[in-house]
């Protein structure tokens, strides 16, 4: 009789002490995938060139403006020219690839997409007032880097629609680097003057 109430007593210490680490083991076990999912090579590639292409977009137009701030008519033309087409290539990468779900910009960022990470050009900062010399030489980096990464994605990926996209691409960005390379020749490279960098 007091062997079976003894073991039950036992059974009742037991049961609240695993009661309270279970939860904690769930938490521990959860909190390092929460966020993340798989997906797969083509969508990762539509969301690396639609961030490339819009984040060019975007800076080809303020470099424009500021082009125009300068009395530079030729090099703003230079850079609505690019941002245009820039802007058409994300315009054609959102429509292919309407109806997919895509990571984030964010996602890949902060490393939450397996296998991938951002291929966008990050600015810790940006001056307020760019010389037109400055201006093309960022722009001929970002364009040499995604020249690069179309290159690498046509040779590695096995989907053919975007082996064909990303050799497309990469034409057009050889194409917009030469535009680049032949504006720099022309444009006069001045030193800055602090007032020209200040906030």
């Amino acid at each position: 009789m007091y062997a079976v109430s003894s073991g039950r007593v036992g059974m009742a210490s037991t049961k609240p002490k695993g009661s309270r680490k279970a939860p904690q083991v769930r938490r521990r076990r959860a909190s390092p995938v929460r966020g993340r999912r798989r997906f797969g090579p083509v969508e990762v590639f539509y969301a690396q060139a639609i961030a490339i292409e819009q984040e060019a977009a975007a800076r080809y137009r303020e470099f424009a403006h500021l082009m125009v701030g300068y009395g530079n008519a030729r090099t703003a033309e230079l850079f609505l020219r690019l941002a245009r087409f820039e802007a058409e290539h994300a315009e054609q990468l959102l429509e292919k690839s309407a109806g997919m779900e895509l990571p984030s910009n964010e996602q890949m960022r902060r490393g939450l997409i397996k296998g991938s990470s951002s291929e966008v050009a990050t600015y810790e900062f940006l001056y307020r007032r760019v010389l037109p010399h400055h201006a093309l030489l960022m722009a001929l980096a970002g364009e040499r880097r995604a020249k690069a990464y179309f290159e690498r994605v046509h040779r590695d990926a096995a989907d053919p629609e975007i082996r064909k996209l990303s050799a497309a691409f990469a034409r057009e960005e050889a194409e917009h680097i030469a535009w680049i390379e032949r504006a720099l020749a022309a444009e006069p490279q001045t030193e800055p003057r602090f007032d020209d960098l200040a906030d």
